[in-house]
């Protein structure tokens, strides 16, 4: 009798959930043992380091996205593009808004949302950078902006239209206040005809320097290059309210912009709360350190959504792109040797260092406790990206498109207004089926 081969369903399709279904293909090519299905929202990976480039416009939606059509292609490996409704972890079934998936091991990798700390003055007011659309929409914003402020006869309205503020100094926020200041000085600047004065851009940080989780020395000297470019650096500062026309900082101070973009908090996945499992006080799923639901033990939580504690350092792993992906081979690993007769391996996951880019050729590079920075980080930083990227077609089409942009100004044709909502947070995208946008630390 033969037979039937197991069910393993992953859900989100974000760097967790990809590499997990990535190595259970791998890991069963030519094998009848099992077949996996990954359910997500949208039906192609996005490479979210890259986001704040695609918001500069120095890069394009398709050298940041692979649809996973093409991964299913290659053998043991089904896609279905829905969401999340419904967990039946006795019957082993999940709901979406098309159909029931049943299921004999589930992997739930459904990453993070923006968290607005419960204001919702923040939340209506602010964009955010969690999609590929995201991005995309800023960079639209902003040329839109440019567009308006070329025409306006007021000085006070125009400073305005130019004041940009990046709330969240993490690498997130960093990199895309960096890469603004990049698109406006070497790309807007030769096609607008405004005062350069009038251009401000502000990176709030709530601690005392930005890039909290680097070394202090590294990221006084990220900080410093910032500022020598004329970016406003805010420490011990916060957002605390915002409109379309302005924000306010926690010491009352109102800055007259009409952008606002969020970088300062992600929280797990509001569909995680209609799991049956204990949750930690900010809303990840706790797990063991096989990272698997106790009660549950078919079950797997990776990525934002997962809190797992790092016994060695006595807190939970951080929500970090190579954290994902570590816990996504961990998962298909321990699911395999479950399979076949092996025992499971607890999760270890050792930090060899971080990187962050600064644009204009600059990044900061902790590796090993070797820090460095300048060209050398640079060229690092796009060596760790590249070789993260998941298709060769990305690959190739980065590396020209890097090579034409030394060559071509960067295109800045850009949508009209949307003529039912001209607020900023008309782009929105919810990322509900995404592992975090933090950019990948190595």
């Amino acid at each position: 009798m033969t037979r039937k081969p197991a069910q393993i369903v992953v859900l989100g399709g974000g760097f967790g959930g990809l590499y997990a279904a990535m190595t259970l293909q791998r890991e069963l090519d030519g094998s009848d043992l099992a077949q996996v299905t990954l359910v997500d929202r949208r039906n192609y990976f996005t490479f979210t380091p890259f986001l704040p480039e695609v918001a500069a416009g120095t890069l394009g939606r398709t050298h940041v996205t692979y649809p996973f059509r093409f991964l299913a292609q290659k053998g043991q490996f089904h896609f279905i593009q829905g969401v999340v409704q419904a967990f039946d972890l006795v019957k082993r079934t999940i709901r979406t808004e098309t159909t029931t998936i049943s299921y004999d091991y589930l992997i739930v990798s459904l990453g993070g949302v923006p968290s607005f700390f419960g204001n919702p003055q923040i939340e209506a007011h602010t964009l955010t950078l969690n999609s590929v659309d995201d991005a995309l929409g800023i960079r639209n914003h902003v040329i839109r902006l440019f567009e308006q402020a070329v025409v306006e006869p007021d000085p006070i309205r125009r400073r305005q239209l130019l004041t940009f503020v990046v709330a969240g100094a993490g690498p997130c926020g960093v990199e895309l206040a960096a890469e603004l200041h990049h698109l406006i000085r070497t790309a807007l600047l030769k096609f607008y005809p405004v005062d350069p004065s009038e251009i401000r851009i502000v990176l709030v940080s709530k601690g005392e320097r930005i890039l909290p989780d680097f070394a202090g020395k590294l990221a006084d000297t990220g900080q410093q290059a910032l500022i020598k470019r004329g970016i406003d650096v805010r420490s011990s500062t916060r957002v605390t309210g915002a409109s379309a026309e302005y924000v306010e900082l926690n010491d009352r101070e109102i800055i007259p912009t009409r952008t606002t973009i969020w970088a300062a908090g992600v929280t797990p996945n509001p569909v995680l709360a209609l799991l049956p499992a204990t949750k930690s006080p900010q809303g990840g799923i706790v797990v063991d350190e096989f990272l698997k639901i106790p009660e549950f033990p078919e079950v797997y939580v990776i990525g934002d959504g997962a809190s797992v504690m790092d016994r060695r350092q006595g807190r939970p792993y951080p929500a970090l792109a190579p954290v994902a992906i570590r816990q996504g081979v961990r998962a298909a690993g321990n699911i395999m040797n479950v399979l076949q007769g092996r025992a499971r391996e607890p999760f270890r996951f050792d930090f060899t260092g971080n990187i962050v880019g600064l644009g204009c050729g600059m990044a900061l590079v902790n590796l090993l406790g070797i820090k460095f920075h300048g060209r050398l980080g640079w060229w690092l930083y796009r060596m760790a990206h590249l070789q993260r990227l998941v298709s060769f077609r990305n690959k190739a089409s980065l590396a020209l498109t890097l090579a034409l942009n030394t060559i071509f100004d960067r295109d800045i044709s850009c949508e009209t207004w949307p003529e039912t909502d001209q607020s900023m947070n008309s782009t929105r995208a919810s990322s509900t089926l995404q592992d975090s946008g933090a950019p990948v630390a190595s």
